[in-house]
């Protein structure tokens, strides 16, 4: 048995405890076989944390029926824009773990400005939001996936802002906000981070103090105030559920309200070496049924309602194994768009039993 960050679960984990949120609400009973609409659901409610069994067991069909999600990786590996965004995304992940390690263990100042630049670069080589989200879900783990996670959400955060209309300079201090929300975890000690047996109780307290500790120094450093706010509220929810603070919808910062959503959305979307990536429709899914009290509506909807019209007219292969076109999005149920096939149309919020399989 052994203690997995949500992040390392996978499908046919079994857990070995009962499962509960920061609030001491239960999440997951024990003997729970982990399945990918579970994993989604642990990451919305901020569980960092779950004792599992290592052993795999078989896992029947999801009851998700969205969650068997690929995407055209090839196709998309071989495009010139995917060439161009890979080239300067990993020159900057280099110059971007170099930085936050020069800050944390050097003492270095803080240089917003240059890493600001750099991720602005990356996105100055796609052609659109989509081009973005999709090229994303295909990169692999890197060696240190705080760094590539922090990056993914910066690049989020900076489509997500000028989605909300926000001026240019909010804007860029979204983005610079990704870029640093998560740098607490750089001050948390290897030897829990990467301890493969089960953590204390105080092992624990100490991995969720990563946004207190990424705050002080944020502070220290005089970074802007936004940027600090951002380190250590987003893991707080509107509802009062999240932490450090507990802190309800009025009390939490914006730019913290919109780099949350991104974080969590990242988390679930992104390519693991031990997983694929989740589908959008399932994360949109997931935060249609429990999203809308933990996380300001009008930020969430916005973005998911921009992130669904992104997939209009995409081609995609459906569960039944026809494929069709989106040609409409259902505003009541953004994650079950109408598809046009060769001889009909399927709208997905009727036909329960069929999913999207793939993005063509």
């Amino acid at each position: 048995m052994s203690t997995k960050f949500t992040s390392e679960l996978k499908e046919g984990m079994v857990t070995l405890e009962d499962t509960y949120s920061t609030k001491g609400q239960m999440i997951l009973p024990k003997n729970t076989i982990i399945t990918r609409s579970i994993i989604t659901k642990l990451i919305a409610n901020s569980v960092l944390m779950v004792e599992v069994e290592d052993e795999l067991v078989s896992v029947e069909t999801d009851i998700d029926p969205m969650s068997n999600f690929t995407i055209d990786e090839e196709a998309i590996v071989n495009t010139v824009e995917y060439k161009k965004f890979k080239r300067r995304y990993d020159k900057n992940i280099d110059v971007m773990s170099e930085h936050l390690n020069d800050i944390v263990h050097k003492n270095a100042p803080i240089e917003v400005d240059t890493m600001l630049n750099n991720a602005l670069n990356i996105i100055d080589a796609t052609d659109s939001p989509l081009s973005i989200f999709t090229m994303l879900s295909t990169l692999k783990n890197y060696d240190d996936s705080t760094f590539n996670h922090s990056l993914n959400v910066a690049l989020i955060c900076n489509i997500f802002g000028k989605w909300l209309e926000l001026p240019e300079e909010e804007v860029k201090v979204l983005t610079s906000c990704g870029l640093f929300h998560d740098i607490g975890k750089l001050l948390i000690p290897d030897h829990i981070i990467k301890k493969p047996g089960k953590l204390t109780d105080e092992e624990f307290k100490i991995v969720k103090t990563h946004s207190r500790k990424g705050y002080e120094l944020l502070k220290a450093r005089n970074a802007d105030i936004r940027i600090q706010y951002a380190a250590l509220m987003h893991h707080e929810k509107c509802d009062g559920s999240g932490y450090p603070l507990g802190l309800t919808e009025d009390r939490i910062d914006k730019f913290a309200q919109i780099v949350t959503i991104a974080d969590i959305y990242e988390a679930m979307t992104a390519k693991r070496v031990y997983r694929e990536p989740l589908s959008p429709f399932t994360v949109i899914h997931n935060f249609e049924e429990n999203g809308l009290k933990k996380y300001n509506p009008k930020f969430l909807l916005t973005f998911l309602e921009r992130v669904v019209n992104s997939y209009i007219n995409c081609k995609v292969k459906l569960s039944n194994g026809e494929e069709g076109d989106i040609v409409y999005i259902n505003k009541v149920s953004l994650s079950k768009p109408l598809i046009k096939t060769k001889d009909s149309f399927i709208d997905l919020s009727k036909e329960y039993t069929v999913s999207i399989e793939s993005i063509l």
